[in-house]
């Protein structure tokens, strides 16, 4: 280190060193996530962001607020099981976005496929900007060049379109199950959410997946986070694009941005 009338020069590794220094120094942006649906979800999503910080090799935790969203079991059941009366979260998501920004969250996520038929309502009731996994998960599929898709989604999903809104109107075919396919994903996403896990799940999904392999899918889209549970034994036969990681991954992007 060199000394000059007014100033400090540093030569050599010391310049690396200070680079790194102020790089880790900075805060990174304050994540919000609007968490509840369901618990274990949101569990996941929080875990695996601190995880691939880490990989990253970032100094410090990230900032994160979690608001678990109150909402009766009844409406969720309605909403998330049944397919119906979603419109009855829509005051618990605007309250809870509200909520994370008033605590600071510089953005926000939502880790819940089917309660992203109401993203509009959300962005328009705050400042701060929330991601979509829909229009991330179009970015992946553009990305790795996917032309067609399955996917495996709850009925609300399915029946109200979202993912056709955003991945038909960009040149990207969808291909969903059969009614007696999408019957039996219903069934088994009732059975996780109560806690009920067994391999036959893994059996009836790889099938399902398949069949639309052959129907012409080149990637199948899982597009409801408690299918995870009963994707992890599916073999490499089948190649699964998971939304949640990609909303994990697009998290950690703009948590590093300034």
């Amino acid at each position: 280190m060199a000394h000059g009338r007014h100033f400090l020069f540093f030569e050599g590794e010391m310049i690396t060193d200070i680079i790194k220094y102020l790089m880790n120094y900075k805060f990174m942006k304050t994540l919000g996530i609007l968490g509840g649906v369901g618990p274990e979800t949101t569990a996941r999503v929080y875990l695996s962001i601190i995880d691939l910080v880490r990989k990253n090799k970032s100094e410090k935790y990230p900032p994160i607020v979690v608001y678990n969203l109150p909402f009766p079991f009844v409406i969720e059941n309605e909403a998330i099981v049944q397919g119906k009366n979603s419109e009855k979260m829509i005051p618990y998501l605007i309250e809870g976005a509200k909520i994370l920004e008033k605590a600071g969250a510089s953005f926000g996520i939502l880790p819940c496929n089917t309660l992203h038929k109401h993203i509009n309502e959300i962005r328009a009731s705050v400042k701060i900007p929330f991601l979509s996994i829909l229009e991330e998960t179009f970015l992946s599929l553009q990305s790795l060049k996917v032309k067609t898709v399955g996917v495996l989604a709850t009925q609300t999903t399915v029946d109200s379109k979202i993912y056709s809104s955003v991945l038909q109107k960009n040149t990207i075919n969808i291909l969903y199950p059969t009614k007696t396919e999408q019957d039996e994903i219903n069934k088994i996403i009732i059975q996780l959410l109560n806690g009920g896990k067994n391999n036959l799940q893994d059996r009836k999904i790889e099938t399902i997946c398949l069949s639309l392999q052959t129907r012409g899918a080149e990637a199948i889209l899982l597009a409801c986070t408690d299918l995870q549970l009963a994707t992890i034994k599916i073999s490499d036969l089948v190649k699964i694009i998971d939304t949640t990681e990609i909303l994990i991954k697009a998290s950690v992007r703009e948590l590093a941005r300034t």
